[in-house]
């Protein structure tokens, strides 16, 4: 999408309009305010689509934790074009985000990792996510063999780290009455962000 001529200096960066977005869904309520969808593109080409927390907003996007091993992370190494949307019913908003992913430090996903509840450490091991699994008794049973191997800390798997959205598009929507909604894109021009309005 090409800039128009008529776009407007923006005042302020996306992502400090998303941070005070978040924060206002939260304040109104809305259950999981971090939630995500997070689409890529599998090997042949087809979208898939799945939801996953923000984690962290940077100066030039956002970030995600997951399984190196899943299948989004195997699309994302494939492919690492992706966009996401946020949806908060509470507050009758949406954002879309559209641009690439880069793998995140290991001392971010360290850091991050370290801030996880227990079971949620546990399960990063014990899971082998997107894989199949003949019942729930098996994913508790190892779950529990993760629990008893580390009786105190619970280090961070190999196989498990982050991305950061290196965001190119940015596109703000606002629930309106009769269906005029307000809708607005963000991108960089060159000498800052440039900010239009879209027909809803």
């Amino acid at each position: 999408m090409n800039v128009p001529e008529y776009a407007q200096d923006a005042t302020e960066a996306p992502t400090a309009w998303l941070k005070r977005w978040l924060d206002e869904a939260k304040a109104a309520g809305q259950i999981n305010h971090t939630a995500m969808a997070l689409s890529t593109l599998s090997a042949s080409g087809a979208p898939r689509v799945r939801f996953v927390l923000c984690k962290g907003i940077t100066d030039t996007g956002i970030q995600f934790f997951t399984n190196l091993e899943s299948d989004k992370a195997v699309e994302i190494a494939g492919d690492q074009r992706v966009a996401v949307a946020f949806y908060w019913q509470a507050v009758g908003r949406q954002v879309r985000i559209e641009g690439t992913l880069t793998p995140l430090d290991d001392a971010t996903a360290d850091a991050y990792f370290a801030t996880r509840s227990r079971m949620s450490q546990i399960g990063a091991w014990a899971s082998a996510q997107s894989r199949p699994i003949p019942t729930r008794e098996d994913l508790l049973a190892a779950a529990g063999e993760v629990e008893a191997r580390f009786p105190e800390a619970v280090p961070r798997p190999p196989n498990w780290s982050g991305f950061h959205l290196h965001a190119e598009h940015w596109e703000f929507w606002v629930d309106q009455p009769g269906r005029i909604h307000d809708r607005w894109v963000l991108r960089e021009g060159g000498s800052g962000w440039k900010l239009w309005r879209l027909q809803p």
